[in-house]
């Protein structure tokens, strides 16, 4: 991944947004729902290298739910919150891949910095722009689960590696992170604003391919 300047697009996609009460998401902190089976909401769609991903939504057993297909390219989905953090604290989703990155040992540089699935966290500044502090929890291939390390591009992102390797690729895998503790352990200090999730795959240093499947993100 080499955060290109952003040159932001839209795409609508089948997603449920199902918020508490009738407050703008920006007045009031409000849980986010989003398993992609219900309605149409506007995500927001950044390239960030030559080539952009694939994304649709697709039925898996019963369910409607997000691919993610990259082949030696990079893009990104995310949501906009722009809400303060405290009562949102908590993050969980569910994730699938088809395989890691075949072979790449070398993911704390920037020649493989490329990853199966990302999941984003975004806070204080324009999602993906130099200046934005960010979590970005991966599906390594070769980093042991809980390493934790900052992007090669971006001093301002760190990369947290939840699952590695292929033993659980294939099948779906839920997690869930108290995302206000790990900006604090990453960054000495708690986050003044929450401004985006996001989801991406991206195989454009490697030159490779990968496959993600996305569902179940809750913010709350």
């Amino acid at each position: 991944m080499r955060f290109r300047s952003p040159k932001l697009e839209h795409i609508a996609l089948l997603i449920v947004l199902s918020f508490v009460g009738a407050e703008p998401l920006h007045a009031q902190p409000q849980p986010l729902r989003a398993d992609f089976s219900d309605r149409a909401r506007l995500w927001q769609n950044v390239r960030l290298a030559d080539r952009a991903n694939r994304f649709t939504v697709v039925e898996d057993a019963g369910r409607t739910v997000l691919s993610a297909e990259s082949d030696r390219s990079a893009s990104a989905l995310w949501f906009e919150l722009g809400v303060p953090p405290g009562v949102l604290s908590r993050v969980r989703w569910r994730w699938r891949v088809e395989s890691s990155i075949p072979g790449n040992r070398r993911e704390r540089e920037k020649k493989g910095d490329d990853y199966a699935a990302r999941f984003f966290v975004i806070f204080e500044d324009e999602p993906f722009s130099r200046e934005a502090r960010a979590l970005c929890y991966v599906w390594a291939a070769s980093e042991p689960v809980g390493s934790s390390y900052t992007n090669p591009y971006f001093e301002n992102v760190t990369t947290i590696v939840l699952q590695s390797g292929d033993e659980r690729a294939g099948t779906w895998v839920a997690e869930e992170r108290d995302f206000i503790a790990d900006y604090r352990t990453a960054f000495g200090e708690s986050p003044e604003l929450l401004t985006a999730v996001a989801v991406m795959v991206d195989t454009d240093n490697t030159r490779s391919s990968a496959r993600a499947w996305f569902d179940d993100i809750t913010i709350e």
